[in-house]
């Protein structure tokens, strides 16, 4: 046990890092990479990134004439809810009260409790 203590001991104090760097190097790494950048010029924005403001504001208007035209050219009927149709489910208690032979006043009674 105390063989192989020394034994990783000494393997590791003779272990040297191969990397190196050289001295100084990072004083002056900041200043390098910003005289390799290339100069930056004033660049325009390009023109749908200016022009977004003004494509919203165009479709907003679009949208609110095309409504408008909408409701206001329709005839008097279509402005008008829709009937409401029987669904599968109504037609399924109808059945079901039918067979059990219970009129308004049963079905009253048993959702008031008083069944």
């Amino acid at each position: 046990m105390i063989n192989e203590e020394l034994y990783v001991k000494s393997r590791m104090s003779q272990r040297d890092n191969p990397f190196r760097v050289p001295e100084g190097y990072f004083d002056s790494l900041a200043a390098e990479v910003m005289q390799k950048l290339p100069e930056q010029t004033s660049a325009r924005r390009p023109l749908t990134v200016r022009m977004r403001p003004w494509l919203a504001a165009a479709a907003c208007l679009v949208g609110v004439l095309f409504t408008a035209t909408i409701y206001l050219l329709s005839p008097d009927g279509a402005t008008q809810a829709p009937v409401a149709t029987t669904s599968a489910e109504d037609t399924y208690v109808e059945d079901v009260a039918d067979y059990v032979m219970a009129d308004n006043y049963d079905i009253y009674a048993c959702l008031a409790g008083d069944y």
